[in-house]
């Protein structure tokens, strides 16, 4: 299966569980590997062919930045749930969002979740 990659997308957001957290904005990192064909965009050069990286960037972003989840577990299930819902052509999808410098020890803390369409359920009020 084909994929489409995004790296190091950026989103600056209230993020966290502690009263300081909520206070302040802090950046997430997010990685996401989605799955789906690109046979007819690799042939005909058309961006109608294929999913179009910044409306998935910019949902991503939106969605995490309306929520102001406490934790990036909650914030890659919603980016799952919209990218889901807005792309039919999706199979699957494997997101890691990476919370830098919380921790002074670790250059960063994160998770990874992987879904598949057929195993994909929305929230109910997402």
């Amino acid at each position: 299966m084909d994929a489409i990659i995004i790296e190091g997308l950026k989103v600056e957001t209230v993020v966290g569980c502690f009263d300081w957290e909520r206070q302040i904005i802090q950046p997430l990192m997010l990685d996401l590997e989605i799955k789906t064909d690109l046979e007819q965009a690799s042939n005909s050069d058309a961006l109608a062919d294929t999913l179009n990286y910044a409306e998935i960037c910019e949902l991503s972003a939106k969605v995490i930045q309306e929520a102001k989840p406490e934790l990036i577990e909650h914030a890659a299930k919603l980016v799952l749930n919209v990218l889901f819902i807005t792309f039919n052509a999706i199979e699957s999808i494997k997101i890691t969002i990476r919370k830098p410098a919380i921790i002074a020890q670790a250059h960063s803390v994160g998770i990874r979740l992987e879904r598949h369409r057929n195993d994909f359920r929305p929230s109910i009020g997402e």
